[in-house]
């Protein structure tokens, strides 16, 4: 009788384990962003709705690649995709030297390479090195959360030193906010034996340009510091809100900018 009794206890605790463990499973969706730390989250998705289109895009590519593919960089395998939206995107580019309309576009965020494939190269891409194209449009594609067309400043332009593109969110007459993402080689939570195995994490973050001023500066995506970095033009404090940065963060600065702006 004691062993029935000890066998039923058992399978009681081994049941209440096994649904535990599904559950925990089941919450374990992809990635999500902070819309107010501007950085990657390893948990569950925002509680408060909003996640970068870019990011969940290719955190599901990065879901979607099988075990065993990576990309060599350096000494590291490294997993995902650094491909901003993937590969092949329809777009435009611009240079003084080029202008080209209604090709493939393929923004590589880690290296900030961009490359494209035209009539001409219809199976192999053509590279453009950081600084060769001054800008270039990733036109609508609402399958993969591009709602609409994005387009991309090289820093140079926007007098940064830095080597990467910028997206804009809101061109004004004095005010501009942009966006820049970078891919970072970052580790594997789930690896524990590969010491070489890396994934991209793909980042974001703002800046903001100012006619009267040189460079781009980095602005954090909280109402807090949009109200106190702008007092001396405009009074923010009822457009800056906390909820409409956790509903949009990209969405809270255009409507932002163009108040400033007006």
């Amino acid at each position: 009788m004691k062993s029935i009794v000890c066998f039923l206890v058992a399978g009681i605790l081994c049941t209440v384990i096994t649904n535990t463990a599904l559950a925990q499973l089941a919450t374990n969706v992809p990635t999500a962003l902070s819309s107010n730390s501007g950085s990657m989250v390893t948990t569950a998705p925002d509680s408060r709705g909003w996640t970068d289109p870019a990011l969940n895009h290719n955190r599901l590519l990065q879901q979607q690649t099988g075990d065993g593919v990576y990309k060599i960089i350096g000494v590291y395998k490294v997993m995902g995709s650094p491909y901003f939206f993937g590969q092949r995107n329809k777009g435009d580019m611009f240079s003084n030297e080029t202008k080209a309309y209604n090709i493939f576009l393929s923004y590589n965020t880690y290296n900030q390479e961009l490359e494209f494939y035209s009539v001409s190269n219809p199976d192999k891409p053509l590279i453009k090195e950081p600084g060769d194209i001054d800008s270039f449009i990733i036109q609508r594609n609402v399958e993969f959360g591009i709602a609409n067309p994005m387009k991309f400043v090289y820093g140079s332009l926007l007098g940064s030193s830095e080597k990467c593109y910028y997206q804009e969110l809101y061109a004004g007459k004095k005010l501009s906010i942009y966006k820049k993402y970078k891919s970072e080689l970052g580790y594997v939570s789930t690896n524990y034996v590969q010491s070489e195995l890396r994934q991209f994490d793909l980042q974001f973050e703002y800046y903001y340009t100012d006619t009267e001023k040189k460079g781009a500066k980095k602005i954090k995506a909280n109402s807090g510091n949009v109200i106190k970095e702008f007092k001396s033009v405009k009074d923010l404090s009822g457009i800056a809100t906390n909820e409409a940065f956790a509903a949009s963060p990209d969405d809270a600065f255009k409507t932002i900018f163009e108040y400033l702006n007006n």
